[in-house]
């Protein structure tokens, strides 16, 4: 019931952020150029002394903010703000971003301590594994026994009163969000059991997943990068060009001089945030490779979309929306099952005298 209300929560909350934050997740359109990578960092480094940039993401929408991620070189990912693309201005965090990060965390580890490395993540991913128990049983329980009438298995008697209603809700409406429970839980599992991400990535791909960083390491630059920075500039350059400056969002992190430059971009009519075209550039700005998308397999896609299809993103705004109202519905199933519980042992300690009579 926790992570369901928590998970419905979740899936509304960059539109909520959005729509909190006038002037800070969007800001005015100009007719002046919008800032360079290097230029917005080179901005960032006198704005926040101290700090470095570990990772920006830049808009391609002239109406919207930049994003970055300053670390301060002390434990934990950094500070995310966003940045006025025009002039490098900090505008602060998304209002509403310290309660979704508090709804995050219990969704994800109960907010228990060590976060993910604690208990918390060990009993999320055992919720997981029992929702696709409690589905797959109830389906089984369900299934007609030879001839029936559809719309009975599919329609609840909403005028019926007690443990008849408590049974028609909690039976009818979980045959209609089955499917999307399903989806949700195993998905789900794809964060709590190495084993299990390892065996669906070698299933949907035919080869491993990728090594996991270094504990304090994170891909996209999290790490502290040593040596001379290489530029930015020549990449995003070379990167605009090649996609005629059409883009959703562009994610790229600071590299060490030689090094190749990643460059994770959302295409303006990609189906989803997950759908992210990988593109590394040479220092100089020379393409090094590019990996779409669309291009990918279906089981590459799958598994570049874990979070897309866990929140229905991955289908589509009617899939954003059901799957958001069944994971609110998760309650629903806890107290009528409950209510069921309690009925069936006051039935049986009614009838327990009876039958010992009859013996």
């Amino acid at each position: 019931m926790v992570l369901g209300v928590t998970g419905g929560l979740l899936s509304v909350e960059d539109e909520v952020t959005a729509l909190l934050s006038p002037g800070i997740v969007a800001v005015p359109a100009r007719e002046a150029p919008r800032l360079t990578p290097d230029a917005l960092i080179a901005r960032l480094t006198n704005e926040a002394p101290g700090r470095r940039v570990t990772l920006l993401v830049m808009s391609g929408a002239a109406d919207r903010a930049a994003q970055v991620r300053l670390a301060d070189g002390g434990p934990g990912r950094g500070v995310e703000t966003y940045v006025d693309p025009y002039d490098g201005r900090i505008l602060g965090a998304a209002r509403g971003a310290d309660f979704f990060g508090f709804v995050r965390r219990l969704h994800r580890w109960l907010i228990l301590p060590g976060n993910g490395d604690g208990w918390g993540r060990t009993i999320t991913g055992a919720a997981a594994l029992s929702l696709v128990y409690l589905a797959l049983s109830g389906l089984y329980l369900r299934w007609p026994k030879g001839r029936r009438d559809w719309r009975v298995w599919l329609k609840p008697a909403l005028n019926r009163r007690g443990r008849a209603l408590h049974w028609s809700l909690h039976a009818v409406v979980g045959t209609w969000v089955l499917v999307l429970y399903l989806v949700m839980a195993l998905t789900g599992l794809w964060w709590s059991y190495g084993w299990y991400r390892d065996g669906v990535t070698i299933l949907l791909t035919g080869q491993p997943a990728a090594a996991a960083p270094p504990r304090g390491e994170r891909p996209g630059g999290m790490a502290r990068r040593e040596g001379a920075p290489a530029p930015l500039d020549p990449a995003f350059a070379a990167f605009t060009a090649a996609t005629n400056g059409l883009y959703a969002t562009a994610s790229l992190a600071p590299a060490r001089a030689g090094e190749t430059i990643r460059i994770r971009a959302v295409a303006l009519d990609a189906a989803h945030v997950q759908a992210r075209d990988e593109w590394r550039f040479r220092p100089d700005g020379t393409l090094d490779s590019r990996d779409l998308y669309a291009e990918r397999p279906l089981g590459a896609r799958l598994v570049g979309s874990v979070l897309a299809l866990h929140e229905g993103r991955f289908f589509g705004p009617v899939g954003t929306v059901a799957f958001m109202l069944a994971a609110l519905a998760m309650p629903l199933f806890g107290v009528t099952g409950l209510l069921l519980y309690l009925g069936r042992r006051r039935s049986r300690r009614r009838h327990a005298p009876e039958a010992a009579q009859v013996a």
